[in-house]
């Protein structure tokens, strides 16, 4: 044993009852609290960086997806496609500082603005809905994410048509089946022969309804599916059509405004606005990304608010300002209660995406 073994030995011997000095780093002591301290607020300083960029993890690989559908459909010397990868381009330029934390964590939200940006910006050619299977989730109702192109587009004639939308509900497969029918009253029929599953489907959906705004709406709409399943369909109806026009009164104009903010809106009234943005469209080869799911819950909307004396589908102006037999028909029941809930989840998440974009400012 050397001397200095026997030196701390008799140390401890004469003060049996303290705990050693733990060294670190030769001779300097240092005490072991304030090391954990130190580690401690060093993860939760890691843990808050690690929120601030979680942002960052989930938009890189829609980001990536975006450009390889992009690329396989239209090929690498589009001009679509140079936008796409002159983003990506830049947001490497930032994430990969960011990510060393070498870089203001600010650029973590220029960033996600930036990719914002591109994504409101890109338009949708018809043959890139063939592409949209990689990144789905992101841009259609989770009900309609296994259907091809030509089923979206039969979608969007059939909402137009039938005065209903089929997103976020049904279920798909019976959507599917709706596709495989011809006429209205074939499809009317078998909506009706599933009223349970569709009405257990829209009950389903308007759980993922949270934002306070809508919380009244939710629970009037709930109570309409039911009284359709108690067999009531005229106050089924009429509680839709009321939750059609209260949405429509305190967000649904706003909402479409800043969903599609390239049409021009000259005409009045819930109507008005609707059409504007359904004609500036142009069928639907003018949207972009961000649009077409939106544009899904339109089409419907239109016939709802018509004018006129007479209508062959729901419609929410005659129900309440002409209430006849004659407006108030079995077979608009079921469309009535869709239309208010694709209404409803899409103005959720305008509501949702409105709160984030204010919280970032």
């Amino acid at each position: 044993m050397n001397d200095e073994d026997t030196t701390d030995a008799a140390a401890a011997d004469e003060a049996p009852d303290m705990a050693p000095t733990r060294q670190w780093g030769g001779s300097t002591g240092i005490d072991l609290s304030g090391v954990i301290e130190s580690v401690r607020q060093t993860q939760a300083w890691y843990d808050s960086v690690e929120q601030i960029l979680a942002p960052v993890r989930r938009h890189l690989p829609l980001l990536e997806s975006t450009r390889r559908s992009v690329d396989s459909v239209m090929g690498p010397a589009n001009a679509l496609r140079q936008v796409v990868l002159d983003a990506q381009r830049q947001t490497r330029g930032i994430t990969a500082p960011v990510l060393a934390l070498q870089r203001d964590l600010r650029d973590v939200y220029d960033w996600h603005s930036h990719i914002d940006d591109v994504l409101r910006s890109i338009s949708l050619p018809r043959a890139l809905l063939d592409q949209l299977a990689t990144t789905a989730a992101a841009f259609l109702p989770s009900n309609l994410t296994d259907l091809d192109s030509k089923d979206l587009y039969a979608i969007l004639e059939l909402g137009e048509d039938d005065g209903f939308s089929l997103a976020w509900a049904p279920r798909t497969e019976i959507v599917q089946a709706l596709l495989l029918l011809s006429t209205r009253k074939e499809r009317n029929a078998l909506l009706a022969e599933r009223r349970d599953d569709v009405l257990d489907d829209i009950d389903t959906s308007l759980q993922a309804v949270d934002h306070p705004a809508l919380t009244d709406m939710v629970t009037i709409l709930s109570r309409a599916t039911r009284t359709a399943r108690a067999g009531f369909g005229e106050g089924a109806q009429a509680l839709a059509g009321n939750v059609l026009e209260t949405a429509m009164k305190w967000h649904g104009n706003a909402w479409i405004r800043r969903s599609f903010p390239q049409a021009t809106y000259t005409k009045t009234g819930h109507h008005g606005t609707i059409a504007s943005a359904l004609d500036e469209a142009d069928g639907w080869g003018g949207l972009t990304f961000r649009q077409f799911k939106h544009y899904l819950v339109l089409t419907g909307m239109r016939n709802a608010f018509a004018g006129g004396a007479t209508q062959d589908t729901f419609n929410r102006h005659l129900g309440a300002h002409c209430a006849s037999p004659d407006s108030y028909r079995p077979e608009f029941v079921l469309p009535s209660l869709l239309l208010a809930h694709a209404l409803l989840r899409a103005l959720d998440q305008d509501l949702e995406r409105q709160g984030d974009e204010e919280g970032d400012v």
